[in-house]
């Protein structure tokens, strides 16, 4: 069956997290098919790895201060500083079918396509990361990449800049060249996005290419809709994501563990 497509454009950024959540449900008790996600959060947000400490990822008082929400994804990977200038993909599929199992051997059947969508739109130079599998072009990562399998279903998500707010996301994360090369001092300077190799970039030109590059891999993808008990679901998930209680679950884990004192993020 061919994979269906489903572009949302921008979309409250707790939204996004809850969709895909939800279709990895709906997935699994196969009343949709293998799915490849497109969105953009309409404010910008930070998102952090499943297991990773809010308070060590997020600077708590210059996101408070930015009215910039920090919200725990059910995916792995590292913390992220995302807004609508980029595009977020998941593909939300059942194992066992075309795409190897195991991390390392999924991510080296699906990045091509990135690699594939920077060719299309001229940047030549573009290469995988085999030890962090982010995306490179000229030697600066223009894309991460996060994972989760759950009971035979994976979502593999990641990010593709099509612009990027560096100042911003030195504001907010703690450390913004943690997921970048050895030796970056600044963002800028380990970080690249298509604009900025190109001088111009243009988001339907570039949501087109990423199409086509994982269609490359995939076969062709079908346009399609949200289902209602998706919708459904989403709207539940998403009063999750707003809850301190999940966002620094790992925080409090580790403060009971420790038996230390926790302050929580400013409303």
């Amino acid at each position: 069956m061919a994979w269906r497509f489903i572009d949302l454009g921008k979309i409250d950024c707790f939204l996004g997290p809850a969709l895909f959540e939800a279709m990895m449900q709906v997935r699994r008790e196969e009343k949709i098919p293998d799915t490849l996600f497109f969105w953009q959060p309409e404010r910008p947000a930070v998102y952090i790895g499943y297991h990773q400490l809010a308070r060590e990822e997020a600077n708590l008082d210059e996101c408070a201060k930015a009215g910039v929400p920090i919200i725990r994804r059910v995916l792995g990977g590292g913390a992220g500083y995302c807004d609508a200038d980029q595009i977020l993909y998941n593909l939300i599929y059942a194992e066992g079918g075309g795409i190897p199992r195991g991390p390392a051997n999924s991510y080296r059947f699906i990045l091509p396509g990135l690699i594939e969508a920077l060719h299309i739109m001229g940047l030549d130079d573009a290469c995988i990361d085999k030890e962090r599998f982010g995306v490179y072009v000229n030697g600066k990562k223009v894309s991460g990449s996060g994972q989760l399998s759950s009971d035979g279903v994976v979502n593999s998500g990641g990010s593709f800049l099509v612009d990027f707010n560096y100042a911003a996301m030195g504001r907010c994360l703690r450390n913004p060249v943690k997921n970048l090369k050895n030796g970056v001092l600044r963002p800028e300077d380990g970080l690249t996005t298509v604009r900025r190799e190109l001088g111009a970039a243009n988001m339907d030109e570039a949501k087109k290419a990423l199409r086509s590059g994982f269609e490359k891999i995939l076969g062709k993808t079908v346009d399609g809709e949200l289902t209602e008990y998706e919708i459904g679901l989403a709207g539940g998930f998403r009063k999750k994501y707003l809850e301190d209680d999940w966002t620094f679950r790992s925080d409090l884990r580790k403060e009971k563990k420790e038996k230390g004192r926790f302050s929580r993020n400013p409303p």
